[in-house]
């Protein structure tokens, strides 16, 4: 009996097996084949298993723990289903133990038990290796400008390529403009880098770390170094450019420095260059000789100069030969001989001895004491100290009659009663008037000639000359300048105009000769006019004498020009009117009007001698910069230059003025048009004489030669190379991309240029260029090279390999350098015409997830990969492979399924075509029926008769020798 009820149950648990639905568990797990537990790989590899028997799909997953709770890669990217059995991920992920598993799901939906989780560790250590420049090297700016060279390495899609001035990495230099992470070292998606910066000179350290395509970072090479150096020595020379011995007028040069963009110049009065003693002078140049635009104090001067690159760091100091610099100074304190001023002398209105009266007889008397020398070379004014000889001494102390003119004459200057002035007028009247007074008597008188200005304001003087017999006590000449008798006698015919008392007659103007030209401000001199004891002297620009520019008052028929205290200047003009208006009076009371039908008036032309124009001359043509050169004027306190584009001088390059007779440019000119020059001198009040003629000179810009070296092509970003240009501040490099795009890119101060991507492949087009400094802010280009082509291409990944069988498909190919992703299309036609797919992946292999229609209707499916860079550039396609695939066969199934009844199910099998196929095997199961197989018939048709005994599916399965299994469902009702 107990027998029997063993054999019932097992009986009632067959039935319960064969109308029961498949539980979970119930279909056969997987087995993991590859990779083997706890393999380490460079790359993600490729995840294989066995095939189980009658499942639909597998599914696939990985994390970052066994308990299969941490994704690496987000929802549907490291979990997923798969009709194939094999996987591969899409994106890299980063170094570190994984572990993978892997489920089988039959057409039911119904799924075995997950695979134990299977570890392999991720460890992506390919190092690149530093090529060059080899550790320690020393590069030369600007002949060997900085070019990092370094292997690639598989799987890299960028490098970070990091320089700094410590071996610690710490303090980087090297930077792209336009790159995102302006803190951090550059992306390069290259194996070679040029710095374009300009480093300072000194020892540097970098390394390079790969990154892959999703950003994970690799393992960097060890910190190299090499040494910047930039050989700045240069030889230096001074030039005295006045021959005059009384003024040193010096010019700074030296030669040019290689790769320099400027230079600073440091006068100085100490010779350890200390920086209070600094005199000169301030900015830059980017001329190679300098002559200060300011007179320099009289000392003793050290002098010396540097480099500056375009980036501003300094070169080293180079010393140039001391000098002193006097000012018309005898010895010992300088090179003049004899006295300081020549030929000084004593003269009236009437006769100029035209003799030194240095040595005269002592106490030389005088009724119209006027005194004249020689113009010093440099001296735009004078000072003339007047004082009294007392008790047979001058006395030098006396400082009432210091007086300043711009003339090389002195006379004594009266002073009218108060409010009277024959002349309205704006200017001030030339008078002695609240001063102590020259009158009659013995006067001691000394000269000395003043420069200008020196920094600050200072007075540059040089030594006095004095007037006297040459007799000399222990103050100095002894001896007096002149004995002043009395003013002249009005009624003595031989010193007066036979004229009865009025106006002078036209003929008694002596000085300045009627019509004459004068190159100074003139000495007006005329004869003493009977009955008159004063006179206004009064200077006009008109005939009409509405437009008066000087006017003196003075008891003696003589006029030194000048205003008191002050030097008094007449601009160059073609003609000037001067008249005298006396007066009987000595304070100038009732003085004549200027009265213009009765009174005789003088006339004379002011021109001053314009400087000659030295260097350049005719068309004379400079690659550096130009430095212009001019003969002195006589009583020049500074010259004005200016250089323009055209002749009429309306488009102004540069408007200088400077205390030199030379200036170096420091603009860059426009280049290959002849640009024009001249020059004048300004007087002691700064007033603008005659122009000089005008030269003219053409200013060249040398052009880069780019390197003979320089790639054509090739499937790397490429490093240009050119000459350097001497004197460029920086390079503008001008780029035409193959799809007609073009771009500059400007501020390289090296002759070198890398990039961190190239947006396409093809032919590109460069040309270079130099920007020249024009000051110190801006620049000036130079002509472009010629054109320069490099075809860049992305070469087809190599090796590709295709696994396939029954149960998998995998495609492979060989890492790419240069690659950040691959690009991979499969097609049911070998054009690629019809495509089933297209994955891009970080990988070197795809395993296809088989979802597609067309791989159960295709027994043949092609493929093919591309490269694709970091900058979305895609590369050759790979030769096309083909896919071997066994073609799904197709079900339908036809007939209602009711539970508890009795039903017909109509199976028909059929390939991808239509075609029906005989002899298929056919398997029904489901809910509360026995499973049954059977073989299609030569329609490829197939009859089952159920009688199900739950609700629920049909589950009917077809497979035939040479096809892939075929699924479908039935509900029962």
């Amino acid at each position: 009996m107990a027998a029997d009820r063993k054999l019932l149950a097992a009986a009632f648990a067959a039935i319960a097996f064969l109308t029961a639905g498949p539980a979970r568990g119930a279909v056969t797990r997987p087995t993991q084949t590859a990779p083997a537990a706890g393999a380490v790989v460079q790359f993600l590899p490729s995840f294989a298993w066995t095939p189980v028997a009658g499942v639909d799909k597998y599914e696939f997953q990985i994390s970052a723990d066994a308990g299969m709770n941490s994704p690496v890669l987000g929802q549907g990217k490291d979990d997923f289903f798969t009709h194939n059995t094999r996987a591969t991920l899409l994106k890299t992920i980063p170094n570190g133990t994984y572990y993978w598993r892997v489920r089988a799901t039959d057409a039911t939906g119904s799924a075995s038990r997950w695979t134990e989780p299977r570890s392999f560790r991720k460890l992506w250590n390919l190092q690149p290796a530093l090529q060059s420049p080899s550790s320690g090297a020393a590069l030369t700016y600007p002949s060997s400008p900085v070019v990092l060279n370094w292997s690639g390495v598989p799987g890299a899609a960028h490098y970070l390529v990091s320089v700094a001035s410590d071996p610690t990495l710490g303090s980087l230099v090297f930077r792209y403009a336009d790159q995102d992470d302006s803190k951090g070292p550059p992306n390069v998606a290259a194996t070679s880098a040029a710095i374009t910066g300009a480093l300072a000179p000194g020892s540097y350290y970098w390394s390079v770390m790969p990154v892959d395509a999703e950003g994970n970072r690799g393992v960097a090479t060890p910190v190299a170094s090499f040494n910047w150096l930039w050989p700045s020595s240069t030889t230096t020379q001074l030039d005295d450019l006045n021959p005059a011995p009384e003024v040193f007028d010096p010019r700074f040069s030296w030669a040019p420095v290689p790769g320099a963009a400027s230079y600073e110049v440091e006068i100085n009065s100490s010779s350890d260059f200390a920086l209070g003693s600094k005199v000169c002078c301030s900015g830059r140049t980017i001329a190679t000789s300098l002559s200060p635009s300011t007179v320099l104090a009289d000392n003793g001067y050290y002098w010396r100069v540097r480099a500056l690159d375009p980036d501003g760091n300094t070169g080293v100091w180079n010393t140039g030969t001391p000098f002193t610099k006097t000012f018309d100074k005898v010895p010992p304190a300088g090179p003049v001989t004899g006295t300081s001023i020549k030929n000084l002398r004593l003269r009236d209105n009437l006769s100029d001895p035209g003799t030194d009266t240095e040595t005269g007889t002592p106490g030389y008397q005088t009724n119209v004491p006027v005194v004249r020398w020689d113009p010093v070379p440099g001296a735009p004014s004078y000072e003339v100290q007047v004082v009294p000889y007392v008790t047979s001494a001058c006395d030098w102390t006396d400082t009432s009659q210091v007086r300043k003119t711009s003339v090389a004459e002195w006379s004594p200057l009266g002073a009218p009663a108060f409010g009277v002035n024959p002349v309205v007028w704006q200017g001030t009247l030339a008078t002695d008037d609240g001063f102590p007074k020259i009158t009659p008597g013995k006067w001691c008188l000394r000269v000395r000639a003043r420069s200008d200005r020196a920094a600050g304001s200072q007075e540059v003087w040089g030594d006095y000359t004095y007037l006297q017999d040459g007799s000399t006590d222990s103050t100095g000449p002894a001896g007096p300048a002149f004995d002043w008798v009395g003013y002249p006698d009005p009624a003595d015919p031989a010193n007066s105009t036979p004229c009865s008392f009025g106006y002078p007659c036209s003929g008694d103007y002596l000085e300045p000769v009627v019509g004459s030209t004068a190159g100074t401000t003139p000495l007006f001199t005329w004869k003493a006019l009977a009955g008159a004891n004063s006179y206004f002297v009064v200077v006009a620009k008109d005939s009409q004498f509405s437009n008066v520019i000087d006017e003196a008052f003075t008891r003696v028929p003589a006029y030194a020009p000048r205003s008191g205290f002050t030097p008094t200047t007449y601009p160059d003009q073609a003609t000037y009117y001067w008249a005298v208006l006396p007066s009987a009076n000595a304070d100038g009371s009732g003085a004549l009007p200027v009265d213009i039908p009765s009174s005789a008036k003088g006339t004379f032309q002011k021109q001053s001698t314009a400087p000659t124009l030295l260097s350049p001359n005719s068309v004379q043509a400079f690659y550096d910069q130009p430095t212009f050169s001019w003969t002195p004027t006589l009583g020049a306190r500074r010259y004005q230059l200016q250089v323009s584009a055209d002749p009429t001088f309306g488009n102004l390059l540069d408007d200088v003025t400077t205390d030199a007779t030379s200036y170096s440019s420091n603009s860059t000119y426009p280049a290959d048009s002849v640009l024009y020059w001249r020059v004048r001198a300004d007087d002691e009040n700064q007033t603008g004489l005659t122009w000089s003629a005008v030269g003219t000179f053409q200013k060249k810009l040398a052009t880069p030669v780019p390197s003979a070296s320089n790639p054509t092509q090739g499937e790397t970003l490429p490093v240009w190379s050119w000459s350097g240009v001497q004197g460029a501040a920086k390079y503008d490099l001008a780029v035409d991309g193959p799809d007609g795009t073009h771009r500059d890119y400007t501020d390289i101060r090296t002759p070198a240029v890398s990039f961190i991507k190239f947006t396409g492949t093809g032919v590109w087009h460069w040309r270079v260029r130099a920007e020249f400094p024009s000051g110190i802010a801006s620049t000036t280009p130079g002509p472009y090279s010629a054109s320069q082509s490099y075809t860049r291409t992305i070469g087809a990944p190599v090796n590709a390999k295709t696994d396939s069988a029954t149960d998998h498909v995998l495609l492979s190919w060989d890492p790419r350098l240069g690659v950040k992703e691959y690009r991979v299309e499969i097609a049911s036609s070998p054009d690629f015409s019809r495509l089933v797919e297209s994955v891009s992946t970080d990988n070197p292999s795809v395993a296809p997830t088989m979802t597609s229609y067309d791989y159960s209707t295709s027994s043949t499916l092609y493929w093919h990969v591309a490269g694709v860079d970091e900058d979305r550039n895609q590369g050759d396609w790979s030769q096309a492979q083909q896919i071997k695939l066994l073609p799904r066969l197709r079900v339908s199934i036809s007939g209602l399924a009711r539970h508890k009844t009795a039903s017909t199910v109509r199976v028909t099998v059929t390939d991808a075509q239509g075609k029906s196929l005989s002899a298929a095997r056919v398997r029904v199961t489901g809910v509360g029926i026995r499973a049954v197989t059977k073989k299609t018939d030569k329609f490829g048709q197939v009859v089952f008769r159920v009688r199900p005994k739950k609700k629920g599916k049909l589950f009917v399965s077809a497979t035939k020798a040479g096809f892939q299994a075929a699924y479908g469902t039935l509900k029962v009702r």
